[in-house]
């Protein structure tokens, strides 16, 4: 029963997360636009009548997220394509401008422009590397995500070049530590990103052998 009860499990709680991330989000997309998508289906007598399983009410909600979340998909997609156009681009700048203006608004409004910026730039590196790092002491190794691997010398011109790595904690990867490396100090990993998410995820029980990158063997091999 024991074996059943956790085989029932692994398959169903990960389907549940699943559901509830997608609902958390299509809810922070769509609730602030729910009345008034109402109310104009109400004003048109739209969507009206309910069935036994269902009543209009609820039909009507769920009509007006649907409804919402194909008119954010289309303005978006609108909105990248009038961006080619000068006009658009120079309003888009002076709005850029104004915002940046703004007290208390400008922090939040410049901290989140330069996090979308980083995670969809097409030039974007950033936890494309998994590298082993000596943390939290010289004789322990963590998995870590290069985030940036080149920053300049501290303090040293002629110095080596250093490389920003974030540490995730377990099981919860979303916090974590940064921490700054000189590049003989971190160990390359032949691993992909989603593969060491479901090792610090699981706590190390998903794991796969740990081998280094040609660019690992070659930096030991110099130093």
């Amino acid at each position: 029963m024991k074996k059943y009860l956790i085989t029932g499990l692994i398959i169903l709680l990960p389907l549940a997360l699943t559901i509830f991330v997608i609902k958390f989000f299509f809810n922070i997309l769509t609730d602030p636009f729910v009345g008034g998508v109402k109310s104009a289906l109400n004003y048109f007598g739209l969507f009206n009548s309910g069935s036994f399983l269902v009543n209009s009410e609820e039909i009507q909600l769920i009509i007006s997220k649907l409804l919402i979340l194909i008119f954010l998909f289309a303005f978006t997609v609108l909105l990248g394509f009038l961006t080619s156009w000068f006009l658009i681009r120079y309003l888009i700048k002076i709005w850029d401008y104004i915002l940046h203006r703004i007290p208390i608004v400008r922090t939040i409004y410049k901290g989140s422009q330069d996090v979308i910026n980083t995670i969809f730039s097409d030039r974007n590196q950033s936890f494309k590397q998994v590298v082993m790092v000596p943390y939290p002491h010289l004789n322990a190794y963590s998995i870590g995500f290069v985030t940036r691997d080149d920053l300049p010398p501290i303090n040293n011109p002629n110095g080596p070049t250093l490389s920003t790595v974030f540490i995730p904690t377990t099981p919860n990867p979303t916090s974590g530590f940064l921490v700054i490396y000189e590049k003989k100090d971190l160990i390359y990993l032949d691993m992909k990103v989603e593969e060491a998410f479901k090792y610090i995820i699981s706590c190390g029980v998903i794991s796969k052998n740990f081998t280094l990158t040609s660019q690992a063997v070659d930096l030991h091999d110099n130093t």
